[in-house]
């Protein structure tokens, strides 16, 4: 059980891709911390992981169309607003070397990793300005939205992009009190496993994620605006991924 607190109670916090690993521990980190959530994804049948849960709403939808991202807010709307946008949907299964990616392929995990964002972004961040008030954005980037995956070329362009965008949001929108930042998490897999590759020698949790977007949401990162939180271990920071790789050339 983690010992990160931070209390959220009459917030009331969006989630998307709530159906997938991150997302889950997502969605019961903001709950188990107060908040009503809003948890979204594609997968109709990975919502009913949240049962009756009083604590979470579901609701199903492509966040890639507009009139799902406008359903969504009147939704929000309807059940009290919105404090926090979790932009965590995204495709990520896709495995292609970058000369073999077809159009529609490509155009396919921009809308589901990048369009997604913006659309649930510029809605989020013009219903704090009509408001009058603040309001923060998290999005999952990825260690390839600054060094390259092998064969993930659009997943890696989508990440970038999202980096991009919380910088753009931060710069525009800051003086109104809203806030973007991401977090680039690298090897979650579930149960943590130990992995040479990676300096704290194991694998990241999904709930280490989740209490990451709690920090980044929470009145304590007040002045992290436009920021990308590495919850990785160290791997950002490492020159080579594979120290084995080291050991045997030092060997020859």
């Amino acid at each position: 059980m983690s010992a990160v607190q931070f209390d959220y109670t009459g917030e009331r916090v969006l989630v998307t891709g709530a159906a997938g690993l991150i997302g889950r521990a997502l969605v019961r980190r903001f709950a188990d911390a107060g908040a009503a959530v809003l948890a979204v994804d594609v997968d109709a049948g990975g919502l009913k992981v949240y049962g009756d849960d009083p604590r979470v709403t579901t609701m199903p939808g492509d966040l890639a169309r507009e009139d799902v991202a406008d359903a969504v807010f009147e939704r929000l709307r309807e059940d009290g607003g919105l404090d926090v946008l979790v932009n965590n949907a995204a495709m990520t299964e896709l495995r292609t070397p970058f000369i073999d990616i077809d159009a529609g392929v490509w155009d396919a995990v921009i809308a589901a990793n990048l369009r997604s964002a913006y659309l649930l972004s510029v809605r989020a961040v013009r219903y704090w300005r009509d408001a009058g008030r603040g309001g923060a954005i998290v999005s999952m980037s990825s260690p390839g939205g600054s060094r390259a995956h092998e064969n993930q070329s659009a997943y890696d362009v989508t990440k970038a992009g999202i980096e991009a965008l919380s910088r753009a949001i931060a710069v525009e929108l800051g003086g109104l009190g809203i806030r973007a930042n991401c977090i680039a998490p690298a090897s979650v897999v579930g149960e943590i496993r130990s992995a040479t590759d990676i300096p704290a020698g194991r694998t990241t949790s999904p709930e280490e994620v989740a209490d990451a977007a709690l920090f980044l949401a929470s009145p304590s990162a007040a002045q992290l605006n436009g920021h990308v939180l590495r919850v990785d271990g160290g791997l950002h920071a490492r020159l080579r991924t594979d120290p084995s790789q080291e050991q045997q050339r030092d060997q020859d």
